[in-house]
């Protein structure tokens, strides 16, 4: 933070010195050239009002030449019929023809400068002074300022970033204890609390800390509580259902049933522990196609039962995803148990795997209904059930594409990463 604040302040310094500095750099130009300008348009001013006077005694432009005497630097005089009177500057003078047909100053910009023509109207003639300002001139003193200016703008920065720096010091210690304390709490020592200091914000926060403790130390407690009656509750009408299972006569079924029991206690007991911030299971590099034709395998038997056919394309023979097999068993099984319970007796079922460099997938399609348009909504089914059956399988995918199958029907698709 401290490092953080200082930038912060550096940042907002330098802005509001470039703010400050830039125009001022540009007005310090600006005044420069104009100080120019003015200058020569004085000379202009000056040099016609002595050509006004030679005017009106003659217009030999050797007489007037004499009376003018020695010229202001960049001054010239042009007469009506082009002959100058100066050393002109190089593209000087374009200016004063223009002047001299118009018969009103004209100043401007060219090639190497600044140019004025002052026009001088006399009995029979009319000539012009013409003033030239070279861009070295118009620009002179200007570098210097800036480099001025440049060296205010640098120590104003440089006094910001100590004062910042100071005033980070002051703040970054309590909070790095806050920190510290954040991280015994999240190692577990529900007893961490924090003595809050000033400034009046982090003492707040420290407030805020402690209160934060108090409650997950409450919060704790009843959690395990909840979690202690919730096992008891399931365990109870589960080992109902092993006793009565156990008496079934026919010894296949009894066995298929004593599986799916020992299924429903497996998930039960990492639900569990789940709920206690606990892993669910151990996540390992595992094949996809192997679990799916397992999982395929123990579907297939009640779809016979209901006169569905089942085409399994295994075609991810590589496909590693590092996940559990309890979490990849029950991708396969949510999306099996939806085409079970949503599509009618005889629909069949169209199951396959594929696989690229960087992702493997598990495609499961139906005849059905198909889904609603938020059916991949947390919570959301329309249908009766509780909608999280394809929220679960998204958050163990990397990605889930529900479509409409051509002819009628969905088509589920569960991207997994690959290991």
């Amino acid at each position: 933070m401290r490092k953080r604040l200082v930038l912060l302040i550096l940042a907002t310094t330098v802005l509001v010195v470039v703010a400050l500095i830039v125009p001022l750099g540009l007005l310090v130009r600006d005044q420069a050239a104009d100080s120019a300008k003015v200058a020569a348009e004085s000379d202009a001013q000056q040099v016609a009002g002595l050509v006004a006077l030679a005017l009106a005694v003659t217009d030999d432009p050797n007489v007037i030449a004499e009376a003018l005497g020695q010229l202001p630097d960049g001054t010239i005089v042009v007469l009506a019929d082009g002959e100058v009177i100066g050393d002109a500057e190089v593209g000087q003078g374009e200016l004063a023809v223009s002047a001299i047909e118009s018969g009103s100053t004209v100043a401007d910009s060219v090639p190497g400068g600044w140019e004025v023509a002052v026009p001088v109207l006399g009995a029979d003639t009319t000539v012009a002074v013409d003033s030239f300002v070279g861009n070295a001139t118009l620009t002179e003193g200007v570098v210097g300022s800036w480099g001025l200016l440049a060296v205010v703008g640098v120590v104003l920065v440089g006094v910001a970033v100590v004062v910042a720096d100071r005033m980070g010091r002051g703040l970054v210690r309590p909070i790095e204890e806050l920190a510290q304390s954040a991280h015994q709490l999240a190692d577990g020592q529900i007893d961490t609390r924090v003595e809050p200091s000033d400034p009046e914000e982090i003492r707040e926060t420290g407030e805020a800390f402690n209160y934060l403790a108090t409650r997950l130390q409450e919060l704790l407690h009843e959690e395990r509580e909840s979690v202690a009656d919730l096992s008891h509750r399931l365990r109870t009408p589960l080992t109902s259902a092993r006793l009565q299972a156990e008496t079934l006569g026919d010894e296949a079924e009894r066995e298929a049933m004593l599986s799916q029991i020992d299924r429903l206690e497996r998930s039960m007991n990492e639900v569990i522990a789940l709920a206690r911030s606990r892993p669910s299971g151990e996540t390992t590099s595992l094949m996809l196609d192997d679990v799916v034709e397992a999982r395929i395998g123990y579907w297939k038997v009640l779809a016979d039962e209901q006169g569905r056919g089942v085409e399994l394309s295994l075609g991810a023979p590589d496909g590693q995803v590092n996940l559990s097999h309890s979490d990849v068993a029950a991708v396969v099984d949510n999306l099996m148990e939806n085409v079970f319970s949503y599509t009618p007796a005889g629909s069949p079922i169209a199951v396959s795997t594929g696989g690229d460099d960087t992702s493997v997938w598990l495609e499961v399609s139906d005849r059905g209904p198909g889904f609603r348009a938020e059916a991949t909504e947390r919570g959301v089914s329309g249908v009766g059930s509780t909608g999280l059956g394809l929220d679960i399988v998204k958050k163990t995918a990397a990605a889930l594409k529900v479509d409409d199958r051509p002819g009628g029907g969905a088509v589920v698709t569960v991207v997994f990463e690959r290991d």
